[in-house]
């Protein structure tokens, strides 16, 4: 039976949803081609889901009308940071300082970086791990750590540290849909000890505009000291924590997916490691995206409707949703969407702008082409392990642990 002949039959809501959360964990692709095919649009009680690429591209545009949810988690742990505004001052001016300063030219620099840490790291774990090793535990997390430490300049008290900032606020501020307040209290503690270390941290290199270093964080501070960012001390802490809080573990997460959908591809597996050797970026980057297609790091993005909103405006499934509606953008259903990938279902390299790996429209990820560059560099190195395999009797499955990102994931290397 068809999911959707089952979520009609059913007239508790709340089975309804249940329905609806089994499914996409257990066949998400499956579940998201019947629903672009019969019900673009599908209301539950909890919210309301979009499913075609087209419509969740207008909705993602529309932000000031479709609004992100994360001021809540955001403002008593990191402070108000532009994430969470929406048509505000502190998003156009903050995005806009930001981007100034992650330069174009830095992505060279960011790639070699990215691919030293993980070629001595990987190298360093071949010496005792007894013909495997574990790829989050190794590499996923600690290339995006280094890159922020060296090139964005935010070295933080220590690497342990850092990476449980990282884990608490992201797990609240991204992953929390259920409002736990556990989860809540411990980003807010993670984002206000990541606070006062930086306080700390900038309030030590004044005067700012005589900050030397060409990393990120120390070109804000000139920048603020020469008052042309227009940022205050407050939205210079809340930025710089920022740049932590959106690349670990996003970043760990996609090179997990990655990595395991390229190798679970024995035809795509060879094409990536021959590219990999020859250090063909133009071949191997490409390769990583699509692999990605097929296991995101997220297959929907949360919005919240701020007045009575049209979604599929001008089509026959057109919706009117109410003020406060939670609306979810299925950006791993569009990606499946045969209108823009045609051939869905196979492995075949795409124009990158398709993808909506890392979001869609004004809140599109401020990192995007640093994640261009450290994300298949990352796995190149790991591609270029010899023997690398997946382990026999799932001994490859990606493992959260119960939680929202990748804990751990074995590959084996070395003679079989």
């Amino acid at each position: 039976m068809s999911f959707l002949n089952t979520f009609d039959g059913l007239a508790d809501p709340a089975a309804r949803t249940r329905l609806f959360f089994e499914a996409l964990r257990t066949d998400w692709r499956a579940l998201f081609a019947e629903l672009r095919e019969t019900r673009p649009i599908l209301d539950l009680p909890v919210m309301t889901v979009v499913t075609r690429w087209t419509d969740v591209a207008d909705m993602l545009s529309r932000n000031a009308t479709f609004r992100v949810t994360y001021a809540p988690h955001m403002d008593p742990s990191v402070g108000p940071f532009m994430l969470a505004r929406d048509g505000a001052v502190e998003n156009w001016r903050d995005k806009s300082a930001m981007r100034t300063l992650l330069r174009w030219d830095d992505l060279p620099a960011i790639r070699a970086t990215a691919g030293e840490v993980a070629a001595a790291a990987l190298k360093a774990a071949m010496l005792g791990a007894g013909g495997s090793f574990d790829v989050v535990g190794t590499v996923s997390r600690l290339v995006p750590l280094k890159i922020v430490q060296r090139c964005f300049g935010f070295p933080g008290p220590d690497d342990a540290t850092m990476l449980a900032w990282s884990r608490a606020t992201q797990a609240d501020m991204f992953h929390n849909l259920t409002n736990n307040a556990a989860i809540l209290q411990a980003d807010i503690a993670a984002g206000q000890a990541m606070q006062a270390w930086v306080a700390k941290f900038i309030d030590a290199r004044q005067p700012w505009a005589e900050a030397a270093g060409e990393d990120t964080v120390s070109r804000l501070l000139r920048l603020t000291g020469t008052g042309l960012s227009g940022l205050d001390r407050q939205g210079v802490i809340s930025n710089i924590c920022g740049l932590l809080v959106g690349a670990i573990e996003t970043t760990s997460q996609a090179i997990v997916n990655a990595t395991e959908q390229i190798l679970r591809n024995p035809a795509q597996a060879v094409l990536a490691t021959k590219a990999a050797q020859a250090g063909n970026n133009a071949a191997l980057d490409p390769i990583v995206w699509e692999a990605l297609r097929f296991n995101p790091m997220t297959t929907f993005v949360i919005r919240v409707a701020a007045a009575p909103a049209v979604l599929a405006p001008g089509t026959t499934y057109q919706v009117t949703v109410p003020a406060g509606r939670v609306v979810a953008a299925g950006i791993g259903s569009a990606m499946f969407d045969p209108a823009v990938f045609p051939g869905p279902d196979e492995f075949q390299t795409r124009p990158r702008d398709l993808y909506l790996h890392v979001g869609f429209g004004a809140h599109i990820c401020l990192g995007q082409y640093v994640a261009y560059e450290i994300i298949p560099e990352t796995i190149r190195q790991i591609l270029l392990l010899p023997g690398l395999r997946l382990l026999p009797q799932d001994g490859s499955t990606v493992d959260s642990a119960g939680g929202p990102f990748a804990e751990s994931f074995k590959l084996g290397y070395g003679a079989t």
